[in-house]
């Protein structure tokens, strides 16, 4: 894609951490971004991901996420009608690395892209 008006945004979603720090509305097995904290029927997770439906302005989302989330933030988008590709942590690790993966990502969908990273 060429740079111009019309270039889209490559969003990325950062979905990792343990979910702790919030106990017990938040656990390891249900984090945080995952639960209902401020709608009561959305997750933070699904409120970002909602932010992103302008298919003319973004491209298609990428989430990264570790394996044990992976089931929840499939649920999680397919409840919210959202497409996303979803690449998983090997193992946690702080969000540079997850940054970094994620650029590639968009940068072998589109060598000139813009990114925008958002926390879930």
């Amino acid at each position: 894609m060429s740079e111009s008006a019309d270039a889209l945004i490559y969003p990325i979603i950062l979905c990792g951490g343990s979910g702790t720090r919030l106990w017990p509305a938040s656990r390891e097995s249900m984090p945080k971004q995952f639960t209902p904290l401020v709608d009561p029927k959305t997750s933070t997770f699904q409120a970002t991901a909602q932010r992103l439906v302008d298919t003319g302005v973004f491209a298609r989302p990428t989430v990264l996420t570790s394996s044990d989330a992976r089931f929840i933030v499939a649920e999680q988008l397919q409840q919210a009608g959202i497409q996303a590709d979803i690449i998983l942590e090997p193992e946690r690790r702080d969000s540079a690395a997850a940054v970094a993966v994620a650029t590639l990502h968009a940068a072998r969908r589109d060598p000139e892209s813009v990114v925008l990273i958002m926390a879930a």
